[in-house]
């Protein structure tokens, strides 16, 4: 079944990784791709010049700045059209302007999937990544994210990481009713024990579940911190890969023990990040 699922850009600076991706997952899932090009209109309020002493509104400069970004979003817009007519994936593009955060937590509530690049940041002061603006977008959106690398890099593998919790099957869940075509793709469902066991927490349910959505599936236990031998693991072994976690929980207590796993993941592994949240 089609999906709509959104391509979201900083409108003055295109991510020619997270437009390969989205085309490549567009073309797969036969699906709608929405570009979403937002303009941060929140500068305005930050342009004026000094007369006297006193501040005031520099139309001038305001309506430079404007000019200036609307060039560069036309152009980038142009951009995405050429790379979707090649090819052939049916696509639009919504030009939102306003608060970043805002627009597309409202465009997420319409849509089934939003891809989005790991460096988006808008009108953030220093590279930390995730940017806080990301990090809020995570936590608050109504649609899984996929964040995906700068660079693009084709993808045959998925690495489902489950840690026992409703979150993580959660996920896992969405990641198989979103993109039933990839049932065949090679699959490894990644665990971690604190303690040196190879259990399973409730294996048997759960392997009846994932044994109905992928087809080629292998299975994982690590032993050790699961924060530290889950980093080491997909640094290692997830090439070519799309991971899917679960990790971004609304509640406070969720937030708190398991969002710097997924920051951590998305700031150290280049490979695509699927999260959503209950």
């Amino acid at each position: 079944m089609s999906k709509k699922i959104l391509a979201a850009f900083d409108g003055t600076k295109y991510s020619d990784g997270a437009s390969k991706y989205a085309i490549e997952i567009a073309k797969v899932t036969d699906s709608l791709l929405v570009g979403v090009f937002v303009q941060d209109m929140r500068y305005i309020n930050f342009t004026y010049a000094y007369a006297w002493d006193q501040p005031f509104v520099d139309l001038s400069s305001i309506e430079a700045s404007q000019k200036e970004e609307k060039e560069k979003i036309d152009l980038n817009i142009k951009l995405f059209h050429r790379a979707c007519e090649e090819k052939g994936i049916k696509h639009k593009v919504h030009l939102d302007r306003g608060v970043p955060l805002q627009e597309l937590l409202h465009e997420s509530a319409y849509s089934d999937l939003i891809i989005i690049d790991s460096h988006t940041s808008f009108f953030t002061i220093g590279n930390n990544q995730p940017s806080p603006f990301l990090k809020d977008f995570l936590t608050d959106s109504h649609c899984p994210v996929l964040i995906v690398p700068h660079t693009y890099s084709f993808f045959d593998k998925a690495v489902l990481c489950y840690d026992g919790t409703p979150s993580s099957v959660h996920a896992i869940k969405a990641f198989s009713y979103l993109f039933p075509q990839l049932e065949d793709l090679k699959t490894v469902v990644l665990t971690v024990n604190e303690q040196s066991t190879n259990h399973l927490k409730e294996g048997h349910n759960f392997k009846d579940l994932v044994n109905m959505h992928f087809k080629n599936v292998d299975y994982e236990v690590l032993n050790g911190n699961a924060n530290e031998e889950l980093i080491k693991y997909l640094k290692l072994n997830s090439e070519h890969s799309i991971v899917v976690m679960g990790a971004y929980g609304r509640n406070a207590i969720s937030r708190l023990f398991h969002q710097s796993l997924s920051n951590k993941v998305i700031q150290e592994v280049s490979s695509p990040v699927f999260i959503t949240h209950q």
